[in-house]
């Protein structure tokens, strides 16, 4: 396993498809912190986020626009709220989880409203105009809010900047009456946040059943085939010279395990060859195509791709899961040319080789050449005493 550990994966590409696919096998019933939920969230939340606030900047600008008069009144103040705003959105924008677009969004409610503060403290027109634009702040800001907390945060920020200049007489000209308005918007964009939050987080958990019925194998929870396809296809389409080694093992006389056994014996041996399987490639690209085949994807030299077979070999050997003994047949071929079918007719090739040599031992297409020959080769063709 150490051996593993050195080797390196490369592209982006690869890198996603590995986060995916050490995300299959496992349904996410996620919490308020989980790492995929934030990820589909950061998701969803992104393009509302940044309109909402291009539309504070356009609100803030045209009010501005509107009252010339106040082109001398407000200064520099003014300039720096819109810089702040301005800023909320560029981090909103660069923004690459949940966390970031949070703080943009709060960004740019701290400056858009302190910039309206200021127009309608230039303008006169507080009295009349803070209360109704609090409300406006109150039920927009529910819809991009990631979380019911996060929304009480914001129209917190919002109504208490709104609130400086002396409008908290505005804010309290009719009493109770205002309290009462005030109070019922805010619960209701509480209510609109919670509904919000509510179908996102179900939207997630769907996704993620969905994702995990397309790319996890339903008996062995280790990834299929057409998750393993998808990270050959990346590793194909990266822009660099493909390398590395196609890895294809076989059940040996899986049917008289089913024959003897019964098929319920077959599917224990599957299951924990799937685990060994998985154990074995740690973030390699890896899972089982069909039956009792199975395949990884190794980038090393031969020589280190020959002792990570013989692991698997030895780990197989050891299982004791059933009344007789089990083994498996690998084959190896090296990943060379853009056609993944000629990698996979290959790899088959040294598997069913390794099948007419006794099975139990690992053959690698072609033979082994080059600086690893004499060390890979023996272990490659090595065969078990029992």
């Amino acid at each position: 396993m150490a051996l593993l550990s050195i080797m390196t994966m490369r592209g982006v590409g690869m890198r996603a498809l590995h986060r995916k696919m050490a995300e299959i096998g496992r349904v996410v019933h996620a919490g308020a912190h989980d790492t995929s939920q934030q990820r589909y969230f950061h998701r969803e939340l992104k393009s509302p986020s940044l309109a909402l606030q291009y539309m504070a900047l356009i609100g803030v600008l045209a009010t501005y626009a509107m009252a010339s008069s106040l082109l001398y009144a407000l200064g520099m103040e003014f300039v720096v709220c819109v810089t702040g705003v301005l800023l909320g959105i560029a981090i909103s924008s660069m923004a690459r989880n949940l966390r970031y677009l949070n703080v943009g969004g709060l960004v740019t409610t701290i400056f858009s409203s302190i910039a309206f503060r200021m127009l309608l403290s230039a303008s006169g027109l507080g009295d009349y105009w803070v209360f109704p634009l609090g409300v406006l702040m109150t039920l927009s800001i529910s819809a991009i809010a990631s979380d019911p907390l996060t929304y009480l945060i914001l129209i917190l920020v919002a109504w208490l900047l709104l609130g400086l200049g002396g409008f908290e007489q505005a804010l309290l000209a009719s009493g109770d009456w205002s309290l009462l308005y005030a109070a019922a918007a805010v619960v209701t964009g509480l209510l609109f946040s919670s509904c919000f939050f509510r179908l996102r987080y179900s939207n997630h958990v769907a996704t993620a059943r969905l994702e995990d019925m397309a790319y996890r194998d339903y008996l062995t929870g280790i990834p299929n085939r057409r998750c393993f396809l998808d990270a050959l296809h990346a590793v194909m389409n990266d822009g660099k010279p493909p390398h590395g080694y196609l890895l294809m093992a076989d059940v040996d006389d899986f049917k008289k395990i089913n024959d003897e056994l019964g098929h319920e014996a077959g599917d224990i041996v599957l299951r924990e060859l799937g685990q060994i399987i998985a154990a074995a490639a740690g973030t390699f690209p890896h899972g089982r195509i069909g039956g009792e085949e199975f395949a990884m994807l190794i980038d090393g030299d031969l020589a280190c791709v020959a002792r990570v077979a013989e692991q698997l070999l030895e780990a197989v050997r050891r299982l004791a899961v059933v009344q007789r003994g089990v083994t498996i047949s690998v084959g190896i071929a090296r990943v060379q040319g853009p056609v993944l079918a000629d990698s996979f007719r290959h790899a088959d090739e040294a598997l069913y080789e390794a099948k007419l040599s006794g099975k139990d031992c690992v053959v690698f297409h072609g033979g082994a050449s080059g600086q690893g020959q004499a060390s890979a080769g023996r272990e490659m063709h090595q065969k078990s005493g029992g």
